[in-house]
C-alpha cells in the first residue's frame, strides 16, 4: 500500500496525536494506557474500540478493524491511501516530496480539486462588484461579513458559462465538472452550462473541511428557491450535515447538537453564539445523520414551528425511530433497573408561531432562543401527543385497543431506556392502561421489527490463530533482537495463518522498522487488524531470552529436518537413477542426522536419556514435525 518514503510516513505519524485525531469522530475515555469508545465502523453498545497513543494504533475488539492514523482516516472518510497521507501531512505540517510526475490522482482527487477551485471562484465573486446583490441580501438578513467568510459563502454570477470559462483556464475538463455536479449538459446542441447562476451559494463541507457540494439560494423570484448540488461520488446529502465541520468541537464540548432546517438558520445561530448548530441539508433528518451526531454528543435538539409541531414531530419520530439491529436496547431487569444509556436523546424546541431560528434570533435575541432550548421536550412526547389526539376517545373497547397498539408500536422503537420508561408511564396514566402489558407488547413488536444490520461486515477479527504462531509474532514485533535470530530460519510454511504470514513478509522487508510502522506495508484491512490486535496484546510476556532460545531451537530443528528429508530424497533418487554417485550426499546425510539430534536435544531440554521423562517446554503448540 505504501507509495511514499517510509521516513516521510514515520515523520507524519510521529507528529500526530492519534487520540486527538480519532476524538474528532469518536467520544473517547481514558482506560489505563489506552483510550476507549464506541466503534465508528459498526454498531455496538459496549465500547470495544481502543486507541493506543504511544504506539499510534487503533483496534476494535468487536469487529476486528485496526491500523494507524492513515488507516483510520481511509476508513472513516473513505479516502485512498495517498489522499489520507496528504490530509494528515497537512495536519502535521509535513511537506511531502514531489509526486514523481504523477498528475492523475484519480477521480476523487480530480473532483476535490474542481470543487476547491469552484469554491475559490464563488467566494471571490461575492466580494467583487458583481456580488453586490448577494451582499445586500446578506445585509438584510443580518449576516456579519466575518461570519459569511467563516462559512465560505459565495456568489454564482449571472450568465450560462462564468464558471465554465474560469475552469477552462484552470485546465479542468467538462466531464469532471459534470461529475462534481457543477455543470449541466445542454439538451440540444451539446456542451454544458453552469448549474448555479445568479444565486447566493452555501458551501457544504465534509468533516475534513473540504467542500463537496453547494446550496444555491435565489435572490429574487426564481424557481426553485433553493437549488442544491446533486449526489456525486463526494456528496450524499443523507449522510452529511451542513456546518458540521465548524460545529463539531462545540457539539463535543457541550454534549449537545442543535438541528435546524435552513442554511441561514445555521449561519445565524453560529453568529449569535450557538456554535453547536448544524442543518439537515434540505432533507428529513436521517438515521445516518443521527448516527453521525451520536459520535459527538448525547442530545440533539431540533426546532419546529408551533403551528406544525405535532404533525412534524409524529412524522419525524417515524423516520428516526428505527428498530435497533441488535434487538431491544432497554429491558427490565430483575432488580427493576434499565440498560443502555448510550442512545442519543431527541428533543423538540417549540418556536413561537411564525418564527424560525433565524427570525427569532434576529428579532428576540439569543436569550429567547436559549429559553426555547431549555423548554424543549422529548420528540417522542410530541409524537405520543399526536397519536393520542388522532385516536380520540379511548374509553371504549375499540379505542383502548387502538391506543394500546399505537403506543406499544412507538415504544418498540425507543432505544433510550429512561425515555421508554417515561413514555410507558405517561401513556398508561393517560389511557388507563397497564404499563406492564405495554412493555410486554412492545418487546413482542420489537422482535417482529428486528432486522439484520444494513452495514456491510467489517474486517473480521483474527480467527484460528494458533497460540504458538501468535507468540512467535509477538516476540518478533516486540523484541528487535528476535528478528535477527529468527527471520533467517522461519519460513512461510511455518505459519498457517495468512495474516501472520503477511506480517512476517513485512518484517523481512523492513526488519529494522518499528512494529507500528509496518501498517502501510500490509496488503489489506484484515492484515492491519491482525497487527493492531497483536500490538495491543497486554499479556505479560515470558522472559524474552528464554522464549527466543526456545523458538530458535525449535525452528532450527525444523530446518534440519527439512534438509534431512531433502538429502534422503536425493539419495533415493540417485539410487533409482542407477550408477549416480551418492557418497557426498550420504556424508551430508550423516552430518544432518547428528545436527538434527543435537537440535532435538536442545529443543526438548536434555539428552536422549533425560527426554524419556521430560515434557516439551516453551510456547505451547509448537510442532517439531516439518
Amino acid at each position: 500500500m505504501a507509495s511514499f518514503p517510509s521516513a516521510v510516513l514515520d515523520e507524519i505519524r510521529s507528529r500526530l496525536d492519534l487520540v486527538d485525531l480519532v476524538s474528532q469522530f469518536v467520544a473517547l475515555r481514558k482506560a489505563g494506557a489506552n483510550w476507549k469508545g464506541l466503534c465508528p465502523f459498526h454498531t455496538e453498545k459496549t465500547p470495544s474500540f481502543t486507541v493506543n497513543p504511544a504506539k499510534g494504533i487503533f483496534h476494535c475488539f468487536g469487529c476486528g478493524v485496526g491500523g494507524d492514523a492513515f488507516g483510520f482516516l481511509m476508513r472513516q472518510d473513505r479516502l485512498s491511501f495517498p489522499e489520507a497521507v496528504r490530509a494528515l501531512a497537512r495536519r502535521a505540517g509535513v511537506d511531502l516530496p514531489e509526486d514523481r510526475g504523477r498528475r492523475d490522482e484519480g477521480e476523487r482527487e480530480a473532483l476535490h480539486r474542481a470543487m476547491q477551485l469552484a469554491l475559490a471562484f464563488y467566494t471571490d465573486r461575492l466580494w467583487r462588484p458583481e456580488g453586490e446583490r448577494a451582499r445586500a441580501y446578506l445585509e438584510r438578513r443580518g449576516v456579519d461579513p466575518a461570519v459569511a467568510r467563516r462559512f465560505a459563502l459565495g456568489y454564482a454570477p449571472e450568465g450560462w458559462d462564468a464558471l465554465l470559462t474560469f475552469m477552462r483556464g484552470e485546465k479542468v475538463g467538462e466531464e469532471v465538472l459534470e461529475r462534481a455536479g457543477l455543470v449541466v449538459p445542454r439538451q440540444h446542441g451539446g456542451g454544458f452550462y453552469d448549474r448555479f447562476r445568479g444565486r447566493l451559494l452555501f458551501a457544504i463541507r465534509d468533516l475534513q473541511g473540504r467542500v463537496v457540494a453547494f446550496g444555491g439560494r435565489a435572490l429574487g423570484d426564481e424557481s426553485p428557491k433553493y437549488l442544491n448540488s446533486p449526489e456525486t461520488p463526494l456528496y450524499s446529502k443523507g449522510q452529511m450535515l451542513y456546518g458540521m465541520d465548524l460545529a463539531r468541537e462545540a457539539i463535543r464540548t457541550q454534549n449537545r447538537a442543535l438541528l435546524v432546517e435552513g442554511y441561514l438558520d445555521c449561519v445565524t445561530a453560529h453568529q449569535y453564539g450557538f456554535a453547536e448548530t448544524v442543518a439537515a441539508l434540505g432533507t428529513a433528518f436521517t438515521p445516518a445523520q443521527l448516527a453521525l451526531l451520536r459520535r459527538y454528543c448525547g442530545e440533539v435538539v431540533t426546532f419546529f414551528d408551533a403551528d406544525l409541531a405535532g404533525q412534524k414531530a409524529a412524522e419525524r419520530a417515524e423516520e428516526l425511530l428505527e428498530p435497533s439491529p441488535d434487538g431491544m436496547r432497554w429491558a427490565l431487569s430483575r432488580n427493576g433497573s434499565f440498560g443502555d444509556a448510550e442512545s442519543v436523546r431527541l428533543r423538540v424546541a417549540l418556536l413561537p408561531p411564525g418564527h424560525d431560528p433565524d427570525t427569532l434570533l434576529r428579532t428576540a435575541g439569543p436569550a429567547a432562543f436559549a429559553e426555547c432550548i431549555a423548554a424543549s421536550r422529548s420528540l417522542l412526547a410530541y409524537a405520543l401527543d399526536r397519536a393520542l389526539a388522532e385516536i380520540g376517545d379511548a374509553s371504549g373497547p375499540r379505542g383502548r385497543a387502538t391506543a394500546f397498539a399505537r403506543v406499544a408500536m412507538m415504544l418498540a422503537k425507543v432505544t433510550n431506556s429512561e425515555e421508554a420508561l417515561a413514555l410507558a408511564r405517561e401513556a398508561a396514566r393517560r389511557l388507563g392502561l397497564d404499563a406492564t402489558q405495554l412493555w410486554i407488547e412492545a418487546q413482542r413488536l420489537q422482535g417482529a421489527l428486528r432486522r439484520p444490520a444494513a452495514t456491510p461486515p467489517p474486517a473480521s477479527a483474527p480467527t484460528g490463530v494458533p497460540l504458538a504462531e501468535r507468540e512467535l509474532l509477538l516476540l518478533l514485533l516486540a523484541v528487535p533482537g528476535a528478528r535477527t535470530a529468527l527471520l533467517p530460519i522461519v519460513e512461510d510454511a511455518d505459519l498457517s495463518h495468512p495474516g501472520l504470514r503477511a506480517i512476517l513478509a513485512a518484517l523481512r522487508a523492513r526488519p529494522e522498522a518499528p512494529a507500528e510502522a509496518l501498517m502501510p506495508d500490509l496488503p489489506g484491512d484484515v492484515e492491519r487488524g491482525v497487527l493492531a490486535a497483536l500490538l495491543l496484546d497486554e499479556r505479560d510476556p515470558m522472559d524474552a531470552a528464554t522464549e527466543l532460545a526456545q523458538f530458535q531451537n525449535r525452528f532450527e530443528l525444523k530446518r534440519q529436518l527439512r534438509r534431512l528429508r531433502e538429502a534422503t530424497r536425493a539419495i533415493a533418487e540417485g539410487q533409482a537413477a542407477g550408477g549416480a554417485s551418492i557418497e557426498g550426499v550420504q556424508t551430508e546425510l550423516l552430518a544432518l542426522q547428528r545436527a538434527g539430534e543435537q537440535a532435538r536435544e536442545l529443543t526438548l531440554g536434555g539428552s536422549a536419556e533425560a527426554r524419556q521423562h521430560a515434557r516439551p517446554s516453551g510456547p505451547q503448540g509448537v510442532q517439531t514435525n516439518g
